[in-house]
């Protein structure tokens, strides 16, 4: 038997053309379609890589920070740590020790002020609440508390 394409006769008519033809245009649209869709994901991938080394970058300051900071956390504990083991006494316990030292030292004066008033009374004439015309003593009175 002879085939129909060796005798001249067409395989195909004006119907098979025009679906093969509609065919490959829309495989041609689809595959174009698909080259654009890659091209915006390898953009994608792209950013998100730059992305990634960003973040990596920032991550590794970041744990450089927080090992300089355990360092002076370590440094501190092991500082209260010793000062615990000689027995320091507290910067509060030494504030009220000094806040007394200051008390007495302020009595004292107070003492000593009074005293020195009485002087001043009897052997110049001084008179605390007011100067009187023939005082030749001057001075601003006041009286610690």
């Amino acid at each position: 038997m002879k085939s129909p394409a060796s005798e001249g006769k067409r395989v195909t008519n004006d119907v098979t053309v025009q679906q093969f033809n509609q065919t490959s245009t829309n495989i041609g649209g689809t595959a174009e379609g698909l080259r654009r869709s890659l091209r915006e994901l390898e953009a994608d991938l792209k950013k998100d890589e730059e992305g990634k080394k960003e973040y990596e970058t920032y991550l590794k300051r970041l744990e450089v920070q927080r090992a300089d900071l355990q360092k002076k956390v370590d440094e501190h504990k092991a500082w209260l740590e010793a000062a615990d083991a000689k027995g320091a006494e507290s910067s509060e316990q030494q504030y009220m020790r000094l806040l007394e030292q200051i008390q007495h030292i302020y009595e004292g004066a107070k003492e000593f002020h009074g005293k020195g008033i009485d002087l001043l009374i009897k052997e110049f004439g001084y008179h605390i609440a007011y100067k009187r015309w023939n005082d030749t003593f001057t001075a601003i009175p006041f009286k610690p508390k």
